[in-house]
């Protein structure tokens, strides 16, 4: 199964602005939902804006990928350029995609409680849960360009 998150800016740019949301059980997480059968990743994350937050977005770079062994729930994150993944072994993959908020329209959900634009510099400073919390301790430090080179939208 393909899981997406979408780090959806404000507007674009390395400084954008990134939603993050509370979930009724309190804890801040990415939009996020699962790829249909008929659909590339790309289409997945546009549907999730619209579908969750009532946003049209305009999807980017994939930014990370991650890979979840159902055996044993290890989660594997893996910083994208121009990643290729094969869907033959049997992972989960959880990919998070960059996305622009197309019309600067405010969110609105049924799903989420609170919604917050974090500048990506300070998405460090909240605690996330599951593969959102594995994610940002790799994602943290290439935000920041401490590790990887910054290969975001422009």
């Amino acid at each position: 199964m393909k899981y997406i998150s979408v780090l959806l800016q404000h507007h674009a740019g390395p400084t954008g602005d990134v939603l993050i949301c509370k979930n009724k059980d309190g804890v801040w997480e990415f939009p996020n939902g699962t790829v249909r059968t008929n659909e590339t990743e790309e289409e997945a994350a546009a549907r999730v804006c619209w579908e969750v937050l009532g946003v049209k977005a305009t999807v980017g770079k994939l930014a990370m990928i991650g890979r979840k062994m159902p055996q044993d729930g290890y989660v594997e994150h893996i910083a994208c350029g121009n990643i290729t993944h094969n869907t033959n072994f049997k992972f989960n993959f959880h990919c998070y995609y960059e996305a622009v908020n197309k019309w600067q329209m405010e969110p609105k959900s049924d799903v989420y409680t609170e919604f917050k634009y974090v500048h990506p510099s300070e998405l460090g400073q909240y605690e996330f849960a599951g593969d959102d919390k594995n994610f940002m301790a790799k994602y943290d430090p290439y935000i920041n360009a401490e590790y990887i080179p910054d290969v975001r939208m422009p």
